[in-house]
């Protein structure tokens, strides 16, 4: 049987730390304080329409709604950001974007608040985001 795409891109701890979170059923809050929105791991393709969306099965939520801009992202085994109030993905993240906004949480809540957050993050997209915080932050 093929390993996961994932697997074959990331580290070996990298994918230990991906699969305790499965294992566990891990969530973790965007910023230390902020419940708002949470990071969960996808354990499904958004596939099942739903009204205003698709359901995607997540770690920590059970189930989010991806809407159709963002269903396309959904993967298993990359990050979704969901707004913990109504269980709405608002970001999918690769797991290397995920480590990085983990260690730089002001650029994803600078990007919340501001509304500029993008539907998809790579590592890339992440360095930008945390590159174009104001100095000082």
């Amino acid at each position: 049987m093929r390993e996961p795409s994932i697997r074959r891109r990331i580290g070996e701890d990298e994918w230990m730390d991906v699969n305790g979170a499965i294992r566990g059923d891990k969530y973790w809050n965007v910023a230390e304080g902020r419940r708002d929105y949470v990071y969960t791991v996808a354990l499904s393709r958004a596939r099942k329409v739903a009204p205003g969306g698709m359901l995607v099965r997540a770690t920590g939520v059970g189930r989010a709604l991806a809407p159709e801009p963002v269903a396309r992202f959904c993967r298993r085994y990359r990050v979704l950001l969901v707004e913990s109030s109504t269980g709405t993905v608002r970001s999918v993240l690769t797991w290397s974007a995920f480590r990085e906004l983990m260690a730089n949480p002001d650029a994803v809540t600078s990007a919340l608040d501001g509304g500029s957050l993008p539907r998809y993050i790579n590592y890339r997209i992440a360095r930008r985001m945390i590159e174009s915080l104001p100095h000082g932050r």
